[in-house]
């Protein structure tokens, strides 16, 4: 018996013995546990800042973020707080009882145990954070930069194969799916078509999902700029190339990229091709490095595909035959052709444009609607099928000669350009009727003009994309290389560069890129009598630069000589002589120097003529009071001006005519206050009030007391702007107009010139209403009865975003996406009834961080959501439903169903209290219908 009560006894003592040690082990060893968790804080730092350092990586190269990464990084940040609060308490643990004699046990064991369990959580989050990616896994969605995701739907567009092409077409789709066969090429003559074939092969590879991850285009040109198609082939993958500082730190991180993933198949098309593209300089592969990559080339040559790209296999592609063209043709010019005595003169007419569909289509489109005689007479000129005499045809069936002549600057530039660019270079040479005509109704004459040039085909067709047009290279041969009309001089551009000097002083117009140093500035001596364009770019005409150090030096370039010019473009070029070189200009309309350096722009206020003036990315310092004095100027562009800090008083007061002013990225420290501060040297705001026809403004202003004061600033009749006050951040939407606002707190907004472009603001950022806006909508009187896009950040006061219907009648009908962030006592989106059409047009829905958010809608009002097709909800902690019915008011069958058949994305995340999408008050689920594409609930 006594031998069972020592046994007892013995276990007894074994369950006692292990936690009293553990728990004394607390006190004894507390100071061994602290050391051990500060070296375990110092590893899970080692692993958040790798982590840190891969998202930051994936975040620059528009990679979406894993949720659980995320989530793993906040868990770290709130653990690695408390670490550091145990830690601290070590300190004050050391504190002694007993007066000095002892340590403090109580504290002891606190700290000891604290030590123990962080010490564990800590070592979880390390193992959980060794994570393979940090970012999904997904393509670009649809076309990014010329990409195309072989996934997304597309619409075959065979037609344009017509049989005698057919077995190319298929021979291309054979040699693309053939392993061995890495680099395809495609040759013929200008305007047979390359370009739409190969169109045709990329709409098939998407629609039949075949063989490739990834189909980028790249459009080389006859001058090729690897700046430019680096950029190309970056924006297909997402890559940001910005941080790198070299071309060759661009081309290495092309590299890296399209070699990343050995099983991912990239095909790159290579189009308009004319000499060898050295494809490491680019950043492409070679055959022999990448297995995954293919290249489908098209030019002119068939040497440049054979002996220059190495092409393993290559296709020649023929004019149209009789019976094609005569189709084409026909197809255009429809009803007309029923005419019996003009079928047989269209024969002629097709068969003298030996098949190329380019002329065939510009010749139908220009003798559409003429008559016979005009058809005649075409036929008679086209005699010799000389491809500048087809060209001059449909020139000269243009009837405005402002259009002739907007289409030799468009030929002599060539390619793809910018329609806002080309409206400037046409004020400089006077394209649109005089100088009382508003910039505004240049613009539209401009459009006008180019409708007339698309209609005779002498511009390609872009597609929606309205601020962009494009010569097709053929034209833009044509065009510099003959003189057209009563032009008796010629035009130059970089594919006529070796010209003699003797032909090049008979120019009228000059466009040169990539082309600089000792050679260019021989070349630019002598006298140029007829000169009115001169432009000339170290980059490409409508790039942005990457890094400062892309500016060339020219200092060698004389504009002496060029006393007739009216328009000089300069970019990317140090200037140092400006005084001497372009002071003398007493007939320039237009002048850009965008990214350039300049020492002293002063002596551009002696250019009285100037209309248009560009410093865009110049490194100027300041903007010197000289300016003022161009009172015909009606344009003046700051942009990315970011060391500009002066702008010297009176500079802008005098510009009187001036109905463009662009200072976005530029110039923000307005002085606002009635008297200027002793030894300030800068502008008030108030000059900007002799400014009477400004239409279009961009500017940022820092100090947000501009708000509160009324002053009589002429922005009431502003056409198009984007605005920041305050310094605020928030999203982009190009073209719209837009006002971000930092209100700092502030209730309201008293200025009169506020409220007038509020009610005419198509995208506004709110940062920061005071604490006595409930509603969001109040903020402006007259109601906001144009906006499309809100985003309303950080406003604490904010209850409700729409006032009741007795508040306001026109709110946000308009509206097509509501960003709401860190609204804390948010509690509905509608308080009460509203006006029938508010948010009958909303697509897109983002709410975070509504703390007292409980639902969106009623299901009574569901009627006016029914476009909504992007809906992302996270971090709100009160939030059950996104729709509730509540019974109590009106009464709804119990079978009814909710449709929300636009919704293609559904993102909540991080709703902890969230039971249903829809529900009724007494919690019974409501049936929701929807039509996804792609959902989360994490």
């Amino acid at each position: 018996m006594a031998e069972i009560a020592v046994s007892v006894a013995c276990e007894v003592a074994k369950c006692l013995l292990a936690p009293v040690s553990r728990h004394c082990g607390y006190v004894i060893f507390s100071d061994r546990c602290v050391r051990k968790l500060n070296v375990e804080v110092k590893k899970l730092g080692d692993t958040r800042d790798e982590v840190q350092h891969s998202i930051d990586d994936a975040q620059n190269n528009m990679k979406p973020i894993k949720a659980k990464v995320e989530t793993w990084v906040k868990e770290v940040e709130t653990v690695a707080d408390k670490a550091h609060e145990v830690l601290d308490y070590d300190g004050r643990a050391k504190k002694t009882c007993f007066y000095g004699w002892l340590p403090n046990p109580k504290a002891r064991y606190c700290l000891g145990n604290e030590a123990s369990k962080m010490i564990k959580d800590i070592k979880d989050l390390i193992e959980q954070g060794q994570f393979e990616s940090v970012y999904d896994e997904i393509s670009p969605p649809g076309r990014v930069g010329g990409a195309l995701n072989v996934n997304s739907s597309a619409v075959d567009g065979g037609d344009s194969i017509t049989d005698s092409r057919t077995s190319i077409f298929q021979g291309i789709m054979k040699a693309l799916d053939d392993e061995k066969l890495k680099v395809i090429g495609v040759h013929g003559p200008g305007g047979v078509g390359k370009t739409t074939l190969l169109e045709e092969v990329k709409k098939k590879l998407v629609k039949e999902n075949r063989s490739f991850d990834m189909i980028i285009n790249v459009e080389v040109s006859q001058t090729p700029d690897l700046n430019n198609i680096q950029g190309q082939i970056a924006d297909a993958l997402s890559l940001n190339l910005k941080k790198k500082q070299s071309q060759q730190g661009r081309r290495d991180l092309l590299f890296q990229r399209l070699q990343s993933d050995p099983n991912e198949k990239v095909l790159i098309i290579l189009d308009d091709l004319w000499t060898e593209l050295d494809l490491k300089s680019v950043g492409i592969p070679s055959v022999e490095e990448s297995r995954g990559c293919k290249l489908l080339v098209a030019s002119r040559f068939k040497d440049v595909l054979e002996q220059k790209m190495h092409a393993d296999k290559t296709f020649r592609l023929e004019g149209l035959n009789n019976d094609e063209a005569f189709m084409l043709f026909e197809k255009i010019v429809g009803d007309n052709l029923k005419d019996e005595e003009l079928k047989p003169i269209a024969a002629q007419v097709v068969e003298k444009l030996a098949g190329l569909p380019l002329l065939i289509i510009s010749i139908a489109s220009t003798l559409k609607y003429s008559r016979v005689s005009a058809w005649k007479d075409a036929l008679i000129k086209i005699e010799d099928s000389n491809i500048e005499t087809i060209v001059k045809l449909s020139y000269d069936h243009l009837k405005s000669e402002d259009a002739k002549s907007l289409f030799l600057l468009c030929g002599l530039i060539g390619g793809t350009i910018e329609v806002e660019l080309l409206l400037r270079l046409g004020i400089g040479l006077g394209l649109f009727e005089g100088f009382n005509n508003t910039v505004e109704d240049s613009r539209n004459r401009l459009n006008t003009m180019l409708d007339s040039l698309h209609s005779v085909c002498l511009l390609q067709d872009d597609g929606d994309d309205m601020e962009t047009m494009t010569t097709h290279d053929l034209y833009s041969e044509v065009v510099v290389s003959t003189p057209f009309g009563s032009q008796n001089s010629l035009m130059m551009n970089n594919n006529y560069v070796s010209w003699p000097k003797e032909k090049l002083e008979k120019c009228w117009a000059i466009c040169l890129v990539n082309d600089y140093g000792d050679s260019l500035a021989e070349k630019m001596r002598g006298a140029f009598p007829d000169l009115k364009i001169f432009m000339l770019s170290q980059l490409g005409l409508f790039e942005t630069p990457i890094h400062r150090h892309d500016v060339r030096d020219c200092c060698g370039l004389d504009f002496t000589s060029m006393e007739q010019l009216q328009v000089l473009y300069l970019r990317f070029i140090h200037i140092t002589n400006l005084r001497s070189s372009i002071g003398v200009l007493g007939n320039l309309h237009s002048l850009y120097l965008d990214y350039c350096i300049v020492d002293d722009v002063a002596i551009l206020g002696e250019l009285k003529a100037l209309q248009i003036l560009s410093l865009a990315g110049s490194q100027i310092s300041k903007l010197p009071k000289e300016i003022g004095g161009l009172k015909n100027l009606r344009s003046l562009n700051l942009d990315d001006c970011d060391l500009l800090m002066i702008i010297e008083p009176g500079s802008l007061k005098g510009l009187v005519n001036l109905e463009e002013l662009y200072m976005r990225g530029s110039f923000s420290q307005w002085i606002v206050n009635d008297e200027i501060p002793v030894g300030s040297c800068n502008a008030r705001l108030a000059e900007l009030k002799s400014l009477r026809k400004l239409a279009s403004l961009e500017m940022s202003i820092c100090d947000p007391i501009i708000l509160l004061k009324d002053d009589d600033l002429p922005f009431g009749n502003l056409i198009k702007f984007w605005i920041d006050i305050g310094n605020a951040y928030g999203r982009e939407f190009h073209g719209l107009r837009t006002m971000k606002l930092k209100l700092e707190g502030w209730d309201g907004i008293l200025s009169e010139w506020v409220q007038s472009i509020l009610q005419k603001t198509q995208y506004l950022y709110l940062d920061g209403l005071g604490e006595f806006k409930e509603n969001a909508h109040e903020l402006c009187i007259r109601g906001f009865t144009q906006l499309k896009h809100l985003d309303i950040q950080n406003s604490p006061s904010i209850k409700y975003i729409v006032g009741s219907l007795n508040d306001i009648l026109t709110a946000l009908t308009d509206l097509e996406s509501l960003f709401i962030g860190n609204l804390i006592n948010l509690e509905k989106i509608c308080n009460g009834p509203v006006a029938p059409n508010c948010f009958s047009k909303l697509k897109v829905v983002h709410i975070g961080k509504c703390h007292q958010l409980k639902n969106l809608w009623f299901q009574l009002e569901m009627q006016r959501w029914v476009h909504l097709e992007k809906i992302e909800i996270c971090e709100c902690d009160s939030l059950q439903a996104i729709i509730i019915d509540d019974a109590r008011k009106v009464e709804v069958a119990i079978d009814d169903m909710i449709e929300l058949p636009n919704v293609r994305r559904l993102d909540l995340r991080k709703l902890p209290n969230m039971t249903n999408f829809c529900s009724r008050v007494e919690g019974a689920p409501i049936q929701v219908t929807f039509s996804f594409s792609r959902y989360k609930f994490p």
